[in-house]
């Protein structure tokens, strides 16, 4: 969907919710969470009803714009919640898709050069780690998410990092998203520093933004059966590639660091 034809779509919305009152029909009126794109689009009809807001606000304290004011109050707030629930539902029905899973395919995310990000995240990490990383993409891989709630959970700390999920094994830790049912979308491995570092939070809202436009393209590459089969063979000759490499630093780091 192209800038213009969403922006038509928000405003479409956005004037049949104008003079609705009741909740019911509110929630009617809004897009459906099967839309393309839902998210965008009710993001952006959320700003168009804040900024609404705001200009009321400063023409005074009549009683009528006082009244239009808490309206889109309630409509801002109506949308906000219907937002979350939506968000709230795909990461459990990702969740629930991924523990299925007997086995999940690892794509993995690739910078410009050809090589992937976590072969680059590697050399920042010592090798008597490598078998903590080894083991995230063994739970990632064939993992019961179900009986590793403590070792994955989904990143709800910040907006930026919605749709992320991150798998732990002692001082590692591997970020990833679902790619679509059994495919997942391997983006980042590192070393935990502390619990509220800021600096791993940039790191991770970077490489999130550094990665979106492949994984949405993947997104629509995936839907095509052919393409679908090409990128599995892709990938598994890369984790193969991965997992030696991972194995023979094993090896060199003596085990690992216990």
């Amino acid at each position: 969907m192209t800038d213009d034809t969403l922006e038509q779509y928000r405003n479409s919305f956005y004037e049949s919710i104008l003079l609705l009152q009741d909740e019911q029909d509110i929630l009617e009126s809004l897009p459906s969470p099967e839309y393309q794109s839902f998210f965008p689009l009710m993001e952006g009809l959320i700003s168009k009803l804040v900024e609404e807001c705001r200009e009321f606000q400063s023409l005074g304290d009549d009683s009528d714009i006082l009244d239009e004011v808490e309206s889109l109050k309630k409509k801002i707030n109506i949308c906000r919640s219907r937002l979350e629930i939506v968000k709230k539902q795909i990461a459990i029905d990702n969740i629930e898709s991924q523990a299925t899973c007997s086995k999940r395919h690892l794509i993995f995310a690739q910078t410009t050069f050809g090589s992937t990000f976590l072969q680059k995240d590697l050399k920042d990490i010592p090798k008597e780690y490598y078998d903590k990383v080894l083991a995230t993409l063994e739970t990632l891989e064939s993992g019961d998410f179900n009986s590793n709630t403590e070792k994955v959970r989904q990143l709800t700390n910040n907006k930026k990092l919605f749709g992320l999920y991150e798998i732990k094994e002692f001082k590692i830790r591997l970020v990833y998203r679902v790619l679509d049912g059994d495919m997942v979308y391997v983006m980042q491995t590192r070393m935990k520093k502390d619990d509220n570092s800021s600096l791993d939070q940039k790191d991770l809202i970077n490489r999130n933004r550094n990665t979106n436009d492949e994984f949405k393209m993947l997104q629509e590459r995936v839907q095509n059966p052919h393409e679908r089969d090409l990128l599995i063979m892709e990938h598994e000759n890369i984790r193969n590639e991965i997992f030696d490499e991972l194995e023979a630093g094993k090896r060199d780091g003596k085990g690992g660091k216990k």
